[in-house]
């Protein structure tokens, strides 16, 4: 698979089972901070350590047994904006974070 079909297929997974966002945070020192954010909910764990595998980010899993792939920062708002073109669904939740 070219580095542009993993894309159009990551696309397509974002669409079905995952979303943008760039909640507001804060940090210890209570300063607020935004960080743009993409996130996939699966069951199936395997699905995430392949998209992990190719664009990096975190696995972590929740008590209810799905596990979510994350990637935030710089890298998901240039990941999304190589997304962008291939989004159907949540075409307009992903100008929120680029």
């Amino acid at each position: 698979m070219t580095r542009q079909e993993e894309v159009i297929y990551l696309a397509g997974i974002i669409d079905g089972e995952g979303h943008f966002y760039k909640p507001d945070t804060v940090n210890g020192r209570g300063e607020h901070h935004r960080y743009s954010r993409i996130v996939v909910s699966q069951k199936d764990k395997r699905l995430l350590i392949w998209i992990k595998a190719r664009f990096g980010g975190s696995i972590s899993t929740r008590k209810d047994g799905y596990s979510l792939w994350t990637l935030q920062g710089k890298k998901a708002e240039e990941l999304a904006r190589n997304l962008q073109p291939y989004m159907i669904v949540k075409d307009t939740q992903i100008k929120r974070i680029i």
